[in-house]
């Protein structure tokens, strides 16, 4: 119980400062999202960050840079069970300059 009502306010200390709780779980780029992660000079780390920090609705998630913004879309991989780690697959992603 007490662990619960310490997450609680932290959850609303981070919603007033504007940080954002890290996503969890494992992901998983499709061959389709390694050949775009290749033309725009992307990694799995770079991507990782995106997924964990960036800002998105539904499917898509992006994430600023100082001299670009990287963004994806995911979907989410039904769990064996309970305990097991959420898994999700990297369909595409893109770079823009700024």
């Amino acid at each position: 119980m007490r662990h619960e009502i310490k997450e609680f306010v932290f959850d609303i200390f981070r919603q007033l400062v504007g940080w954002t709780k890290p996503r969890d779980g494992k992901i998983f780029p499709t061959q389709y999202a390694r050949q775009k992660m290749s033309e725009y000079g992307l990694d799995i780390a770079t991507l990782e960050d995106v997924f964990r920090y960036g800002v998105g609705k539904r499917h898509k998630i992006i994430r600023r840079y100082t001299n670009a913004t990287v963004g994806l879309y995911f979907k989410t991989l039904k769990r064996k069970s309970r305990h097991s780690e959420n898994r999700y697959v990297i369909t595409t992603c893109w770079k823009n300059k700024r």
